[in-house]
């Protein structure tokens, strides 16, 4: 019994050891005795790596960055951005960024950012209170 504790906390100290960026491949020889590049051919340039700053006016706001959890603002978030299309036309994606309420009187706030493959600006400064009326409709 002792001995499966000892091996469950040597895994789980060994898991804690990975860097939060995963493995990252190396130059040098492989473990077959090859060598390995550096990068792969193609591999750094299928994306650009960003860091967004989200700012909303009240801060608090749960912010959500390409539908994923990324703090409440003022907020610091680091997205991926894929190039995408056929070689010659291709475009990075967008990042849409989504600011909740934390009160009344505040609106969902949503807008798509870095269109035509430009760097975001930042920081994304979003207004919580900047509501549009809901149309009217006659009753008849």
């Amino acid at each position: 019994m002792k001995n499966i504790m000892l091996v469950c906390a040597a895994v789980l100290l060994a898991a804690c050891a990975v860097p939060q960026g995963g493995m990252k491949r190396t130059a040098g020889a492989s473990l077959f005795g090859g060598a390995e590049p550096e990068n792969p051919p193609g591999e750094s340039e299928n994306y650009v790596d960003e860091v967004i700053e989200v700012l909303t006016s009240p801060a608090g706001a749960r912010v959500h960055v390409n539908d994923s959890f990324a703090g409440y603002s003022p907020v610091k978030y680091s997205v991926r951005r894929f190039w995408r299309g056929a070689p010659g036309n291709m475009t990075l994606d967008t990042v849409k960024v989504e600011a909740l309420p934390v009160s009344g009187g505040q609106c969902v706030q949503t807008g798509f950012y870095g269109e035509a493959s430009r760097k975001v600006a930042s920081p994304v400064s979003l207004d919580m209170a900047a509501c549009t009326p809901a149309p009217r409709t006659r009753s008849k």
